[in-house]
């Protein structure tokens, strides 16, 4: 990955050798030989890695260290000099050195030092895009890759087939589904169960962010490249070296960046916003959108060549009303998280009645109205258990529907029984588990709707 390494020495040889050194490993190296160049590049380029000789004809080196290392703080900072000592070195680490080298030092040794410190720098960038991010990062379901395995709907388990091959593969994937569905939950599955997994996965929701200012979330920029930007910025792009980057809602980044983002596809380098250097970048692209992709190019919304390049492996998730038979796991699976979150000693559930109900719900919202409902449940309870009167008014739409497909594994009379039960279960929970409303709300009298109940195999005295 490119970075920039400034060199502070006043040996013009010394510095010129480290300069086409650092050059061939990729670096960007600026080479000064005075404090008071040294003070004009940092506020110039603001370098990731600072090399500051001890010895130099304007200042001293560690004096120099720390005036650097307030104006700069996010840089690493290695010394090296000819004259070393243990007073020196242990004055020279309180100020801020992270490496102390003694001239003459190997190649590898400065090299393995550089290293160290950009892997330090690029590491407390990650903390502090986490630390910004957290909020949106930890609702995403962390659980063991094992347990997604366990679904036991037909839709998802089609699903977790293409999300195992594209594991392994290295290719780009689209994710199609409605909103809620879960795609970045299968687009972190695919990451932890792929070679990358040891790398950094990041996410950025093309939606939610300004079109002004895309460029540089994806990108990064340099210094004065524009109005307050008063320091260089690696972009997601970047800060996903060795790792994958979920874009959540492609369809929603506008045209220029569509070309940009197309660019970098067929390169797989770019420029930083305000930069002139090519970047190269090895990391993983996962795309996600909740839009139709092709009716998208044929309205001349999102470009087609793009379109074509991010269309190399598709898996389609399914809405939450197509997987009802993964509600049970579902709920006890958020349920252990928001449990967790809240710091309760015993994991909540959910009673059967609660649970019934939620499953005669079509859930429009999908898995984020779902949890949303939980939530709300857990806040409402007081007894260690979510209910029909803790889960207030979850699914109280009057629009209420019922998804029937076309039968492939059951009978018409499974569906109708299904779909009597989902009515019979839609009736109590608005009735509030009035039976005698209830009834009356299906055009029943209460001896039919009980004989209803009992045809499919509800208790009386649920």
């Amino acid at each position: 990955m490119a970075g920039t390494v400034l060199i502070v020495d006043d040996e013009i040889q010394l510095v010129r050798h480290l300069e086409h050194l650092l050059r061939t490993e990729g670096y960007e190296p600026i080479g000064v030989h005075d404090g008071r160049s040294a003070r004009k590049a940092v506020a110039s380029y603001f370098p990731d890695v600072v090399l500051i000789d001890l010895k130099l004809p304007d200042v001293d080196g560690t004096r120099l260290l720390t005036e650097l290392a307030e104006k700069h703080p996010s840089a690493g900072y290695i010394i090296i000099t000819a004259f070393g000592s243990i007073k020196s070195a242990v004055e020279a680490t309180r100020r801020g050195a992270r490496e102390y080298l003694t001239k003459p030092f190997e190649p590898d040794e400065l090299l393995l030092a550089v290293r160290n410190a950009m892997h330090d720098r690029l590491r407390d960038e990650e903390i502090k895009l986490l630390r910004r991010t957290g909020p949106v990062l930890s609702r995403r379901p962390q659980k063991p890759d094992a347990a997604i395995e366990e679904y036991p709907s037909e839709a998802m388990q089609a699903v977790m087939v293409q999300a195992r091959y594209a594991a392994q593969t290295d290719s780009i994937v689209l994710l199609l589904g409605e909103s809620g569905s879960g795609k970045d939950f299968i687009a972190r599955h695919i990451h932890n169960r792929s070679k990358r997994s040891n790398g950094p996965f990041f996410a950025i929701n093309c939606a939610a962010v300004a079109p002004e200012l895309a460029e540089s979330e994806l990108f990064g920029h340099e210094p004065g490249s524009f109005t307050g930007a008063r320091g260089r910025k690696r972009g997601l792009l970047e800060l996903a070296e060795g790792g994958t980057l979920l874009l959540n809602e492609i369809g929603e980044l506008s045209t220029p960046m569509q070309a940009k983002l197309l660019t970098f596809l067929d390169t797989r380098t770019f420029t930083r916003v305000g930069g002139e250097t090519q970047i190269p970048v090895n990391a993983r692209l996962i795309a996600a959108t909740n839009k139709e992709l092709e009716k998208e190019v044929d309205q001349g919304r999102f470009r087609s060549d793009l379109y074509y390049r991010l269309n190399v492996l598709t898996i389609k998730v399914p809405p939450l009303r197509r997987r009802m038979e993964d509600l049970p796991l579902l709920v006890q699976e958020i349920l252990g998280q928001l449990s967790d979150e809240m710091g309760l000693q015993r994991p909540i559930e959910a009673d059967d009645r609660a649970l019934r109900t939620l499953s005669g719900y079509h859930w429009p919202g999908n898995i984020r109205e779902l949890r949303n409902a939980l939530e709300r449940g857990v806040m409402l309870s007081d007894s260690g258990q979510i209910n029909l009167s803790s889960l207030g008014a979850a699914g109280d739409q009057e629009n209420w529907t019922y998804m029937v497909n076309f039968p492939q594994t059951k009978s018409i009379h499974d569906i109708t029984r299904d779909l009597k039960r989902a009515l019979i279960l839609e009736a109590l929970r608005r009735s509030r588990g009035n039976k005698q409303e209830a009834a009356r709300s299906l055009g029943l009298s209460r001896h039919a709707f009980a004989h209803q109940m009992k045809a499919i195999g509800l208790d009386e005295d649920r």
